[in-house]
Formats: C-alpha cells, structure tokens, sequence
C-alpha cells in the first residue's frame, strides 16, 4: 500500500462505527491525520449497555464509555450542514472541518411521538444517552408496584418491560404491530416473541396510542382500540431514525456496497447509511453490525486513496442478541423481505422443548441470516452457512 501521500480523514461520530473505523485505519498502519467529531454529551458510550448495565445500577457511564483510539483528535460538537464538493462540515458553533476523506457515522436518535397528542404536563422518558438512563433512575427509583408504559415492543422496547417487570412493576406494553420484529426475526420466532409479551405484560399489540393526558398525578393514554389506561410513567421506545437530517436526507446516506457516500470522498456506515440494493434498502442498525461497516468502510478509504486492497462488497453477517423475560432471541445476518424461512438442521444443546432455529432464504436458495430462540450457541455456527 502506497504512503507516500497520507490523505486526512474526518469521522462524523465517536459511537460504533465510527470508531471502529478509526481504529481499523490506524490497525492497518494508515499514518495521516484523522479528526472525530463527537456529539455526544460526556464522550460516547456502550449504547448495548444502557438498558442491560446502567439503568440497573449495575456500571457507571464512566464504564460503559468507549475507550479513546491512539492517535485520533476527538472534537466535541454537532454537524449541522456539509459542503460535499469541498468535503467541508460546518459545526453548530460556526466552526468548519474539511479532510480528504469524510466518514459519516452519526448513528441514528429515537423516533419522536410522531401522531400521538401528548400534553405539555405529561413527561415522556426515552432511553437513548447515559443522561436518559439518569433521568429515569430518578423518576422511578421504586418500580415495585408502579404501573409504566412502554410505547413500543421492538428491541428496546421489549428489553425495559423485561426490566421493569423483574423489578416489580406492572408494565403495559403497547406496539404497533400484532407480530413484533418479524421482519428481523421471522413468522416462527416473532410470534413467540408477542407470546411472552402478552405472558407478562398487559401487552396491547396492534394498537397505538393517540392521545396521553394527565390525571392528577398519572398520564392517561388512549389507546386506538378505544381503551385508556392509567400509568404512573411513560416511556417512549418506537424506535430511531437515522440522525442525518443535518446533511438534508433524514431517510440515511445512500451508499454502495463499499459504503461509498454520494461525492467522491464521502463515506457512510452504521446507522446513518443504507445500502441501495435495486429497489432494497439494506439497512443494519445493531452495534455489531455498525462496527463491521465502520471497519468496511476504513478498508474502502484505504482503497480509494492509498492502493489497499479491495474489501468487496459488505455483507451482512453479524447480529444481536435480545434478552425477553428470561428468554434469549439472537440472530444473525439478515432476514430479506424477498426471501423466505425454514428451519435449521443444526443441533441446538443442550435441547430445549421451547427452542426454535430458523434459517433466512434468499430467492436463489442462499442462507442470508440465522435467528434462534433460546437456541443458543447454535446460531452461532448456524451462521457460518451465511453466503
């Protein structure tokens, strides 16, 4: 690989992909400057780590802070418009960044109450930063017989009811949808999944919530089914959106299968970007998989700019794993929505009555992705058949 011209790298996030991007430039002897932009107040963090660790007390923010990467300049602030012509970003301060290379890894923020009419009284919790994971703490310091709402049954969503069902409380748990994460977990795991929900939450799946108004010292939600309920907290969980607004497409960076951004130069991985794939986009929202593109996209820049060798097209093999109320659900590459499932021929030890692994099929037969309840590690080696 050539060093004779070291181009300089600007990475837009210190999370995830962001810094894994760094690290893999500077692991593979990349020797320029490269400058991150951090938006997170107090440094970034383990976002894994915020509902299974910090919100129970059981690490600090100060342990679930992401480690500094050797010979990277951090700056704090926020993106707020770029010049794609000039690879220049124009901080929120007034400030201008400009580098060779720009790598847009700005992850995605929590998806606002969109279409809900919340009064101004009520006070809506989110668990996305170490500061929401404090303010939490503080408002329900004793979850022991409260009754607390949770708008939304995805991942993050799932994972607090578990919480807070361990802890005590009554949780009412409200998703949009009948089937929560089919689209990542498959016809034969996310039924078991609303299973358990409804099990040991008052789960109102399929409905929304249309308006949430005080009662005296308690929010009242109603509830599209035309039921309301009382609750002595709300907390929003409907998922995120990519946090790319500043740059003037809120849907996410469009990018290549190298992660190459819309100018020469520009880059994008994790949440922040999407692949376009025909009329598909791919998009891979979990940390595991912001790590990989972030490294994918590091091998790209050393491409492009140095002679490196190509990385080839990303593809999606890492995953996640969902803790719901006692039960384990983890997968694997990724479910396509032209494709179709069937179940694993590997075996799952030790047995279990309840244990279920499904593989993901693409139109021409190839394994895509891998999801198992309570399968354990055999999704792990069920993962190796991933094309």
């Amino acid at each position: 690989m050539n060093q004779e011209a070291n181009p300089s790298v600007l990475i837009l996030g210190g999370g995830a992909a962001g810094r894994a991007c760094a690290q893999e430039l500077r692991t593979r002897g990349f020797a320029g400057r490269i400058d991150m932009l951090d938006a997170e107040p107090g440094g970034a963090i383990n976002r894994t780590l915020l509902d299974k660790a910090l919100l129970p007390g059981l690490l600090t923010r100060e342990q679930i802070a992401l480690p500094a990467v050797e010979g990277v300049a951090v700056t704090s602030g926020e993106a707020t418009a770029a010049d794609l012509g000039t690879k220049t970003v124009e901080l929120r301060d007034g400030r201008r960044l400009s580098a060779d290379a720009v790598v847009i890894a700005t992850g995605a923020m929590p998806r606002h109450s969109d279409g809900i009419d919340v009064a101004a009284e009520v006070a809506l919790h989110r668990l996305h930063t170490a500061d929401d994971a404090d303010a939490l703490r503080e408002s329900i310091p004793q979850a022991d017989g409260r009754r607390i709402a949770v708008l939304g049954a995805g991942f993050i969503g799932t994972e607090l009811a578990s919480h807070y069902v361990a802890e005590g409380a009554e949780v009412v748990l409200v998703g949009r949808s009948s089937t929560p994460l089919v689209s990542a977990l498959g016809a034969e795991i996310s039924p078991r999944l609303a299973a358990l929900q409804r099990e040991r939450t008052d789960a109102r799946l399929g409905a929304a919530v249309r308006a949430i108004t005080p009662n005296g010292a308690r929010a009242q939600l109603s509830l599209s089914d035309g039921s309301s309920i009382e609750v002595d907290a709300v907390i929003l969980a409907q998922g995120a959106v990519p946090a790319t607004a500043w740059i003037g497409v809120p849907d996410g960076i469009r990018v290549d299968d190298r992660l190459r951004g819309p100018e020469g130069g520009w880059y994008a991985a994790g949440s922040a970007a999407y692949i376009a794939s025909g009329g598909e986009r791919l998009t891979t929202d979990h940390w595991d998989a912001a790590v990989a593109q972030g490294r994918h996209a590091a091998r790209t820049i050393l491409h492009d700019f140095l002679g490196g060798e190509d990385p080839g097209p990303y593809r999606p093999t890492t995953g996640f794993t969902l803790s719901a109320f006692g039960s384990t659900i983890a997968a694997r590459g990724l479910r396509r929505p032209d494709g179709s499932e069937r179940a694993a021929s590997w075996p799952i030890e030790p047995p279990r009555p309840d244990a279920v692994l499904t593989e993901f099929v693409d139109a021409g037969g190839e394994v895509t992705g891998v999801a198992g309840f309570n399968a354990g590690p055999a999704v792990v080696r069920a993962a190796a058949a991933i094309a």
